[in-house]
């Protein structure tokens, strides 16, 4: 009977996405491997290649999700479960149902406790990228004597899935992001938008999450034609399936680029020069990733990128 392995990231998409991949360390072939992922990021396993077996959970402690955790810990019998991110409830959970081997980043106070095979990584330090990290953490922790092997993650939409924009070629452009990093000026985005309009339908894409940057947009952009507004109206399936169709996606440092990239289309993002934003630790991973920085830091630095830029830079490599 082969052994099993449990593998949480209870993050956001982005980081999901930059984490899947470290399933593929050379170690984890002689394992059979789970997952426990965040509420609404079912889609990603379910579409990557190859599928992974899969179960969510919210990352918010209650009671009663707490005992069901161990509970489904419990009837797994994990050899070894891998925490790349966890809050410390799991880590106790893991703990009372008695996992032997519990893997993870010694960062917080409870990881000192109910870690068994801890590791130090001091990410913040940026030595590595995210998709590095994590990789490190399955070949280290579980003390594989072969070579580190880094691997992308690769996505690909089921064929049942229609696409949100129809036949007609286009691009996407996602103005939104959940704050963690710098992002573009909102001006640039609607020149950028209204250029690209005029060669290629320019398909909007966003969360309600993002409203305080896309309601304002839509004002800049109302006369502007070519303009395909999908914000809030995709599922996760439709999502992927609209960007597998793309002629191409540009997005600030979110979720949704590292979607594009591993969809194997061509991506191109605007990143923060800050050290622990940069492309550096949070550049998308693919075979065509674009991505373009400002040379210095400060409260503004962003807009130093412009819009003829990155235009340019779309249409030349399109």
């Amino acid at each position: 009977m082969s052994k099993k392995a449990l593998l949480i990231r209870l993050d956001r998409l982005g980081d999901l996405v930059l984490t899947l991949p470290a399933d593929e360390q050379a170690t984890l072939k002689n394992y059979e491997c789970i997952w426990f992922i965040s509420k609404g990021l079912g889609f990603v396993p379910e579409h990557a290649v190859p599928p992974r077996r899969y179960r969510e959970w919210s990352k918010d402690f209650s009671w009663a999700q707490f005992f069901e955790f161990i509970k489904a810990v419990r009837s797994l019998k994990p050899d070894v479960s891998i925490s790349f991110q966890s809050p410390a409830w799991v880590m106790i959970a893991l703990w009372i149902a008695m996992v032997p081997i519990r893997i993870g980043v010694l960062s917080r106070w409870p990881s000192f406790l109910f870690l068994n095979r801890g590791l130090r990584q001091k990410r913040s330090r940026v030595m590595h990228h995210e998709l590095e990290y994590n990789h490190l953490l399955v070949h280290d922790g579980l003390k594989d004597p072969t070579p580190v092997k880094f691997s992308a993650l690769k996505l690909k939409a089921k064929k049942d899935t229609p696409s949100a924009a129809g036949t007609v070629p286009y691009f996407i452009v996602h103005p939104g992001m959940a704050g963690s990093a710098l992002n573009w000026p909102r001006k640039h985005y609607a020149e950028l938008i209204a250029s690209l309009s005029k060669k290629i339908t320019v398909v909007i894409t966003g969360t309600s999450g993002d409203k305080n940057i896309l309601e304002p947009l839509k004002e800049d952009l109302g006369a502007c034609k070519n303009v395909l507004w999908l914000d809030g109206q995709l599922t996760g399936p439709q999502l992927l399936s609209l960007i597998g169709s793309a002629r191409g996606l540009f997005a600030p440092s979110t979720g949704v680029i590292h979607l594009a990239a591993s969809s194997g289309i061509p991506t191109f993002g605007v990143y923060s020069p800050i050290k622990v934003e940069s492309v550096k630790r949070w550049g998308p991973q693919g075979p065509q990733v674009f991505t373009m920085t400002p040379n210095v830091d400060g409260p503004d630095c962003m807009a130093l990128v412009t819009p003829e830029e990155i235009y340019n830079n779309v249409i030349e490599k399109l």
